[in-house]
């Protein structure tokens, strides 16, 4: 019996690193001020946005990873935004466990649901991520199923390390 095919991998957005405010401009992303904060309603969680609008959902890492959250409240907050930002996302560590493990497994439950639903995402970091390096040499075998499986949704994402890189992009609009 072959293995059911899990969700395909996100359509659009970028990877940004180091989330400066020249690469966010360049997509049209602007910090929300805290005015515009507010609460995500998703099934049985609440999710304190920065951000939450019909077109968009900016949160961070750690308000979308907390724990507490289910694959449930993911497709609800799936079902809104089409753009999402999730920003100060960390550099994915092998020696992630415990409760950080648990965060990675809820990050890669929330990528699958915005894949499911073709959501467009940003991703913005602080430091180089590599999903897949860190997935290959964790010792917890769930921080290592999370962290491939992000690491496979993220894959057509394109990456911007520099600004750079970004002034290069927004100059030719790839």
């Amino acid at each position: 019996m072959a293995a059911e095919p899990g969700p395909p991998a996100l359509p659009g957005g970028r990877i940004l690193v180091p989330g400066s405010s020249r690469q966010l401009a360049v997509y049209g992303l602007f910090p929300p001020p805290p005015g515009r904060h507010r609460a995500a309603h998703a099934g049985s969680h609440v999710f304190a946005a920065k951000a939450c609008e019909p077109e968009l959902l900016w949160i961070s890492f750690d308000e979308l990873c907390a724990p507490g959250a289910s694959r449930e409240d993911y497709s609800f907050l799936a079902a809104g935004a089409e753009l999402w930002v999730i920003d100060g996302v960390p550099p994915p560590e092998p020696s992630d466990a415990g409760p950080r493990a648990e965060a990675w497994e809820l990050f890669a439950a929330a990528l699958a649901a915005a894949a499911a639903r073709g959501t467009t995402l940003f991703v913005v970091g602080t430091a180089p991520m590599d999903w897949g390096a860190a997935s290959v040499s964790a010792d917890d075998a769930r921080l290592r199923s999370a962290l491939a499986e992000t690491a496979r949704l993220l894959a057509k994402l394109k990456r911007v390390e520099s600004d750079e890189t970004v002034a290069v992009e927004g100059v030719s609009g790839s």
